[in-house]
């Protein structure tokens, strides 16, 4: 009897840890950029209490690329945290939760500059 509940309590802990058994709440898509070939967007999902993830994409016609995504809290997630500017083959992305500068470039050629300045 105490082997099996013993069994029973890991086997439950074990489901409690894997992140197939997690359910984000999708809230929704913005578009940040749009032409003919690209969409740059981001989406909010409500991971847990005062804790939400964002993940941005670029689409290109039914094709994703999850370019990169990180966690912001609720305070954050209220105030539009993203100072957002582009120009012909630019995006760049300006919060103050990037602790460095990243530069990433899309399939189809453009840059998405992520900067805390």
């Amino acid at each position: 009897m105490k082997n099996i509940f013993i069994f029973s309590l890991l086997s439950i802990l074990f489901l409690q840890s894997c992140s197939f058994l997690e359910q984000n709440e999708f809230i929704e898509t913005k578009v940040i950029s749009s032409d003919l070939n690209e969409q740059i967007i981001y989406k909010f999902y409500h991971t847990g209490i005062n804790n939400y993830k964002v993940d941005f994409y670029s689409v290109n016609k039914s094709d994703s690329t999850k370019l990169f995504g990180h966690f912001v809290s609720e305070a954050l997630f209220n105030s539009n945290p993203y100072r957002i500017s582009q120009n012909r083959h630019e995006i760049i992305i300006r919060n103050q939760l990037f602790s460095e500068e990243k530069k990433l470039i899309t399939r189809n050629g453009r840059s998405i500059i992520l900067t805390n300045r």
